[in-house]
Order: C-alpha cells, then sequence, then structure tokens
C-alpha cells in the first residue's frame, strides 16, 4: 500500500469525467482516496457506477432556497468549508484537488491543485479557488490573470482528459439498435440556472423549430434538454442515460448546443460541433478550436441567421465525418494526454511539480499522443 493520501472534492459531473481516470488509476496504485461529493445533477449516479467509495456532504443538495442566487452563493461557500473540514477532521492528506479542497489545504496542510478552463475575466468568482490554492492546472491558452505564477499549464483541453483516445473508445452498442445504422443529429440544450449563467442564453425554441425544418429531412433529430420543451418539441426529447452522451455525440452526425463543455467534447472527439450561446467568446480554448482547428463553429445568440447558415451548409457537406476526422487527427498530434500527465504530477508532487516548472515544454512532450 502507498502511503500518499488523495482527496478530489466533485461538486459537478464535468469534474467527475475529468478526474474519473486519474482517480481510478490512483486507486488501482494502492493509494489512498478519499473521494467527496454534492448532489448535483446525475454525479452521485456516476460515482456509485464506477464503484468508488465517497462521501456526499450534501446529500439534499447545496443549493439554498429562498434568497437571492449571489446570497445563496455566499452562504453556500461557509456551509461547505465547514463540511468539508468536518469530513476531514483527524485525517490527513498529501494532496487536495477540487475548488474547496484548496481551502481546507490552507487549514490542514497539504499542497492543493485547482482545475479550470475558465479565463479569469469571463469567471471573476474564481478568484475565489485562486487566492489558496497552491497550484491552478489549466490549458496553456487559458488566461488566469496576475495569478499566472501558480498556474500549471496543459498542452490541451479538459475534455481530452477524458475523451482522449489513450482512455475512451466509442461503443456503438451503447445505442438503440433502431439509430446504430441511421444518421442522426443531437442537439443539446442546456437551463441556465447557475449564478454564471445570469445575463445569458442559448438555445430558444424559436431556433429549435428553424433547427428542426433544417435538419429533419437529413436525419433523425435527438434532443436531451434541461429545461422542459413545448408541447410540439417533445417529440424529439430523447431520454439518454448522461454517462453515456459521449457515445452519442460520438457517432452524432452534427453535435449542436448552448454548452460549452459538451462542444468541446464533440470537438476533440471528431463530430462537428455548433455552438449557439454568449460564453464562447470569453474562452480562448474555443476559439482556438475553432480558427486553428475548426472543429468547432461558434455563433452569439445575436447571429441566429449565420448559425442556421452553417448548419444547413454541414448538413449538406459530403464525407463531413471524415473531414473532421481528419481535423481531430490534427489536433490529438499537437495536444498532450492530460490524464496521464496529472497522475504523474499528482503522484509523484512535490518533485513532479519542481520538474514542470523548471521545463514545461519538455515535461509536456513525454505526454504526446502516439498515434
Amino acid at each position: 500500500m502507498n502511503n500518499k493520501r488523495f482527496l478530489f472534492y466533485l461538486v459537478h459531473p464535468a469534474k467527475f469525467h475529468f478526474h474519473k481516470v486519474q482517480i481510478n488509476a490512483l486507486i488501482s496504485k494502492g493509494y489512498t482516496v478519499d473521494v467527496v461529493i454534492n448532489t448535483k445533477d446525475i454525479l452521485e449516479e456516476l460515482v456509485k457506477e464506477e464503484g468508488w467509495e465517497y462521501t456526499n456532504i450534501f446529500p439534499k443538495s447545496r443549493k439554498i432556497k429562498g434568497v437571492h442566487v449571489y446570497i445563496a452563493a455566499f452562504l453556500s461557500i461557509f456551509l461547505t468549508i465547514y463540511r468539508l473540514y468536518k469530513f476531514c477532521r483527524g485525517k490527513k492528506y498529501d494532496v487536495f484537488v477540487g475548488d474547496f479542497a484548496s481551502v481546507i489545504a490552507r487549514l490542514k496542510g497539504g499542497v492543493s491543485f485547482y482545475p479550470t478552463d475558465d479565463v479569469l475575466s469571463a469567471v471573476p468568482e474564481q478568484v475565489v479557488w485562486f487566492k489558496p490554492t497552491h497550484y491552478i492546472i489549466a490549458p496553456v491558452i487559458t488566461d488566469v490573470g496576475k495569478y499566472k505564477n501558480k498556474k500549471i499549464g496543459y498542452k490541451g483541453y479538459k475534455a481530452l482528459a477524458h475523451l482522449h483516445p489513450n482512455h475512451f473508445t466509442p461503443n456503438k452498442n451503447v445505442l438503440p439498435k433502431e439509430i446504430q445504422e441511421k444518421d442522426y443529429f443531437l442537439i443539446r440544450c442546456t437551463g441556465f440556472g447557475a449564478t454564471h449563467d445570469i445575463g445569458k442564453s442559448g438555445i430558444s425554441n424559436e431556433v429549435l423549430l428553424k433547427l428542426i425544418s433544417i435538419l429533419e429531412p437529413q436525419g433523425k433529430i435527438l434532443i436531451t434538454s434541461e429545461r422542459k420543451l413545448p408541447c410540439e418539441l417533445e417529440k424529439y426529447q430523447f431520454n439518454i442515460r448522461k454517462n453515456d452522451i459521449t457515445h452519442y455525440i460520438n457517432y452524432a452526425k452534427i453535435f449542436i448546443g448552448d454548452s460549452t463543455t459538451m462542444c468541446t467534447e464533440a470537438a476533440v472527439l471528431g463530430t462537428p460541433a455548433v455552438e449557439f450561446d454568449e460564453y464562447f467568446y470569453e474562452i480562448e480554448q474555443m476559439l482556438e478550436i475553432e480558427n486553428k482547428y475548426q472543429l468547432i463553429h461558434c455563433f452569439r445568440t445575436n447571429q441566429a441567421e449565420d448559425f442556421l447558415k452553417k448548419i444547413s451548409e454541414l448538413v449538406n457537406t459530403k464525407s463531413l465525418k471524415s473531414i473532421y476526422t481528419e481535423r481531430r487527427k490534427h489536433l490529438l498530434n499537437d495536444t498532450i494526454d492530460v490524464s496521464s500527465f496529472l497522475i504523474w504530477l499528482f503522484e509523484n508532487n512535490p518533485k513532479s511539480v519542481h520538474e514542470y516548472f523548471q521545463d514545461p515544454k519538455t515535461c509536456m512532450e513525454r505526454f504526446k499522443f502516439n498515434s
């Protein structure tokens, strides 16, 4: 049994996916890995299916109802720190991973890592975690402002942590038989209910109806939505197990969404992705994937006409998937196996951290993809 102890605090299904490969690797190597979560969407279901032992410190959700969203967020911070500290009482960890975990590391000792791919200027509330954490883990291209001295930058994107070919193999058998051999289009509509969603919007019902008129003659339409759809759109809503969603994204002819996370997942899988929201232009990695690799096409909500025109263009492009598969190869050749890098970083800290800061470029080279 290895002596090093790790604490991962997972607050969202996206965090589960980002850390899944790393946690499994550390457990398999005999380290003590404690996983702490809160109730958020299907996070607990995903953790259970993975077979991990875990503790849910917010079994009834972390949301505080009846007060303004900013006040609720403020109160939630203090309650989370209290419950997480209480969980850690009497325990010693060498490495803390996660947002609130960085605060506990300062209180109890140990090294903390805060992974993000959000630009600080776009999500300024991150400063709450940037200040206490020892190291910020983020794509090289992500701007963390004045905290760049703390940044451990990796050549790649968050989605590559779980969707890199070294760790993810698409399985068509996950799909129902009736769509396995058919062209289908996958549309994702988010709920826009978080604090960072205030003033933001995405695919409206009006735009959805126009999308359907373009796509329906060309294949089956699957809509997965966090918000309630009107009656006339319900027949397109498809109940997809969320832990299978990446297989559906992989085999879709086109992925359309107002979720930056899922659009990035589509892009790194080589599925043509079209994003329609008010987020992408604030995120450097989205612009890089769009401009350098042409795997994603992004439109703001005041560009509906251009957005629909692009969908029509893609639908009528011959050998569409082959074109994007080649573009994906370019991306993979330029990036690294993110999870293998992080496993090495966590496992060998502090030596690995020192080695990284001495020569980041050489450090990255060992984790390049060998196709």
